[in-house]
Order: C-alpha cells, then structure tokens, then sequence
C-alpha cells in the first residue's frame, strides 16, 4: 500500500494542475459577401458600383486571447511552426498565387490560428491586427518567418503592411489608376531615414478587436473590405497619392475608409470598425 501511495503522489506532482486545450480560429475572407478566389470578379463595389479583381489579400494578427466568462483574456499561446507564426503573431495569407494573384503572391496559404490555451470556459475572442512595434521596424530580409514576407512590408520607418487587400477595377477607365490598394501600417514615424528604425510612430494604427459570445468550435472570423470601401470610388484615384488607401495622412481617398476601419484619420473620428465580423 505504501508503494501504491507513493506513486500516486508522484503522478499527482507529475501531472499540470491545469492542462492544455487545443484551439483553432478558423477566418475566411470574402469580397462583398462572395467567398475570395483570385481570378474572380466581384461587382458593386465602392461609391460607383466598380467591378474589381483582387490580386492580394493577406494580413498580420497578434496578440490573440480567448474572453473568460470572468471578463479577464486569456492569451493563445500560438504554435511555433516556423512558417506562419512566431510568438504572438501570424500571418494570415488567403491568396494562392494563382490567376490575378500571381504578380505577389504564393501557392501557400493560411488561414488560421492555431494554439492552446488553459482548460477554462471561454465565451469570446480578441486579437490585434497589427505587427507589434518592437518587432514592426525590422530588417525582413534577415527576419525569420513570417517576418520575411518582404512583399508586407514598406521601410524599416514604416514597418510592415498590418494589411494587404489589393483590388483593381476591371471596369475603369481608360485612364484609371492601376489599382485600388487598401493596405493599412502605421505612419509618421520618426526616424533619421527610411532605413532606420524609428523612435516611435504618431499614427501606430492597431486595429484591437474583441468579440463576445465566440466559440471556436462553431464560428468564423470573416474579413471583408466591401463595408470599408463603401463610399470610396474604386475607379479614381487622387492625384499625386499612393493607389487608394495606404493609410498615409492627406490621402483624400482615405478620409471615408480609415474612420471604418475604427482609426482616427487626421480631423475624421474613429467610427465602429466594419472589416471583420464573426458568425
């Protein structure tokens, strides 16, 4: 008996007194409501109603954490893979480098957070779309993945593409610009050139998200710009800025997009954000 005892008092040291779950967020990305596919047209767009192609569709998530039913977060610790995530961060990449997405873009995709959290009851999700500063303004040729999407990022000053939807109109003008970009980082950051990193950046621009009653067994995370763009003209461009909306101040094409990605934009307040949802 004693031998017995004691062994399962070394079991019991032995064992986690709170083990592990494994938890999956599964996103989708859609245009207007359509599931996204490259190559595919989606018409209605915008202002005008333009009929765009997509040739990109990727973005930086971090610092994900599951809503207790206590109100506190509970932090995913995310799988290490050495591809798509690496500490608290992801890249989330929905295009397969095929038909319209073949200029950027890859054959490899992802479209997931994939983690574990302590056994618990949960009941919603929060996440940052955004690349953390102290890991925003590195050099990505020498960074590790999914640092090294090279085609994510702008300048060591400006750091990464938080986001990366690159839309072009099928039905423009003759004229009309090459594309309608919405890409979103941060801006005005303070550095001796673009190839230093920054002090710091006035406009960090870090979409922080939470969602109640989530439950990642049965809901979707849904990217979807068509509610952001909703009263920009996809098939214009103001003069002398960059495509559409990079997020860069005086851009008069992001003056009705910015305040819908819930971001202040110069004298326009932060409006409810209107690119993500859940069901």
């Amino acid at each position: 008996m004693k031998h017995v005892l004691t062994s399962i008092a070394l079991l019991a040291l032995a064992s986690p007194a709170h083990a592990d779950q494994p938890v999956t967020i599964n996103f989708a990305a859609e245009i207007g409501g359509q599931p996204f596919a490259c190559g595919t047209s989606y018409a209605g767009l915008g202002a005008t109603d333009a009929a765009v192609e997509v040739t990109d569709y990727r973005m930086f998530v971090s610092a994900p954490a599951l809503l207790r039913t206590d109100g506190s977060l509970q932090p995913i610790a995310l799988d290490q893979d050495g591809k798509w995530q690496m500490g608290d961060v992801a890249l989330l990449d929905f295009e397969d480098g095929s038909a319209s997405c073949n200029g950027t873009g890859n054959a490899d995709m992802n479209t997931s957070l994939r983690g574990t959290v302590p056994d618990g009851d949960y009941q919603g999700l929060a996440f940052t779309i955004a690349v953390p500063f102290d890991k925003n303004h590195v050099d990505p040729t020498t960074a590790p993945a999914p640092f090294n999407a090279t085609s994510m990022f702008w300048n060591w000053r400006g750091g990464y593409r938080f986001l990366r939807i690159d839309m072009v109109p099928t039905d423009k003008a003759e004229d009309g610009p090459k594309g309608w970009f919405l890409h979103l980082g941060s801006t005005m950051c303070k550095s001796a050139s673009k190839t230093e990193s920054p002090s710091e950046c006035a406009n960090p621009n870090h979409m922080r998200l939470l969602f109640t009653g989530f439950d990642p067994e049965s809901n979707l995370v849904v990217i979807d710009p068509a509610p952001v763009v909703a009263e920009a003209d996809l098939r214009i461009n103001a003069p002398e800025t960059s495509p559409g909306c990079m997020s860069f101040p005086e851009d008069s094409d992001c003056l009705t997009v910015m305040g819908k990605l819930g971001l202040p934009y110069g004298d326009v307040p932060a409006g409810p954000q209107q690119l993500v949802s859940v069901r």
